[in-house]
């Protein structure tokens, strides 16, 4: 079964007698008058309208395999009649679902980082942590997480696109797609299909829109991909330069997390340790951001008794008990004293709150001491300073 979009679009420009329980679908068009549709690998979607509601039409070009998994009651079976030849025809499978008005992900990300617009892309990059964090939390996968499959609506970002989505129902079937080169870890093969499917994508894209949100202008200086900043291979292997430079404007920036996040994407293996922690880390802290209540609850609480470091796999974090406060993200640090922590990112030393929000900036310096009676000694070219809880510095005699 090969089918083409002028044979739906014949059908759908003059419905009647055509469907089976679609009432009076209708084609949108485009300000030019072009029907309203967009052709994908295996399948091309129609926006249309249905008893005066605006509706995705999804109407396949090739076999696809488990399709009434993935959609189940969205599903038609035998819904639309296509003609073969003038005469003879034959009744298709669609799926149905609703429409999300709106760019993709993708172009609000251009049109934002040409624009130089940082609060923007801040914007996305944080909804898109969100929309991961609750994607990992669940045991299912999407299979071809890339900007184009996600819509950014007045709500929020929406996935569009289940093809190759992974449900535990289909444990053990081979994967009907590999997603989109550009975002997917070079060793995908069919043999991987299992939740962790958008382990990699998903880092790999929080990633570039993170830097992207700390400098726009890294979109315009950096070789064109197929992908939004990256090449996986180059990425996975460590000789990606843009990658490289990623790292540094997290270290300079102090976002440890993210710099933690960019790292994973090294893993020789599509499953990333560790990836749903930092993703709730990193949601967190940004809720932290416009509000400062969360924040200022979580120091009180441990104003008394502060979480505590600890190591693993050489990095660190803080725990209270069992329970982990800030994961492990940093390269060193101590532990709590008069609410602030100092820890390491790069090479770049900083005071972080019980919450994990920066407190005070100590780029520049070469070491740090926790904080004793209101000040900190800091190291500097072989002098040491004393820095109150304002970030005021003061050398000291030696």
């Amino acid at each position: 079964m090969l089918r083409t979009v002028t044979q739906y679009l014949r059908s759908l420009e003059d419905p009647y007698g055509l469907v089976r329980t679609l009432r009076d679908p209708e084609v949108c068009r485009r300000p030019d008058g072009r029907p309203w549709y967009a052709v994908g690998n295996s399948a091309v979607v129609f926006k249309v309208r249905c008893a005066g509601r605006t509706r995705m039409l999804k109407c396949y070009t090739r076999p696809m395999p488990h399709l009434e998994i993935l959609y189940g009651r969205r599903l038609l079976r035998r819904e639309l009649f296509i003609y073969t030849d003038h005469e003879r025809g034959e009744w298709a499978d669609v799926v149905t679902g609703p429409w999300y008005e709106g760019p993709t992900l993708g172009d609000a990300v251009i049109c934002a980082a040409a624009a130089g617009d940082r609060e923007r892309l801040l914007f996305l990059a944080a909804a898109f942590d969100r929309l991961v964090l609750a994607m990992l939390r669940r045991d299912w996968a999407h299979g071809d997480l890339k900007p184009e499959n996600i819509i950014v609506t007045a709500r929020g970002l929406r996935l569009v696109d289940f093809d190759a989505s992974y449900l535990p129902a289909l444990a053990g079937e081979p994967s009907p797609e590999l997603g989109t080169a550009a975002y997917q870890h070079p060793a995908r093969t069919v043999r991987d299909y299992d939740r962790h499917l958008d382990d990699f994508p998903a880092a790999l894209l929080s990633t570039a829109l993170h830097a992207l949100a700390l400098d726009p202008g890294l979109y315009g200086r950096t070789p064109l991909t197929d992908g939004l900043l990256f090449v996986p291979k180059e990425v996975v292997d460590g000789s990606s330069a843009v990658w490289r430079e990623c790292l540094e404007l997290f270290s300079r920036a102090g976002d440890a997390v993210h710099r933690r996040i960019a790292l994973l994407l090294r893993s020789p293996v599509l499953r990333l340790a560790g990836l749903e922690e930092l993703m709730d880390f990193s949601v967190r802290l940004a809720g932290t951001l416009p509000d400062g209540d969360r924040a200022s609850d979580l120091t009180a609480a441990y104003a008394a008794a502060p979480p505590e470091l600890f190591v693993r796999d050489g990095w660190w974090g803080f725990r209270d008990g069992v329970r982990i406060v800030i994961p492990p993200v940093y390269d060193a640090g101590f532990d709590f004293t008069e609410g602030l922590a100092a820890v390491l990112t790069g090479r770049r030393w900083a005071f972080v709150d019980t919450a994990g929000r920066e407190a005070l900036c100590m780029e520049g310096f070469d070491a740090v001491k926790p904080f004793r009676n209101g000040c900190a000694v800091a190291e500097r070219n072989g002098c040491r300073y004393a820095v109150d809880r304002r970030g005021r510095v003061r050398k000291l005699d030696i």
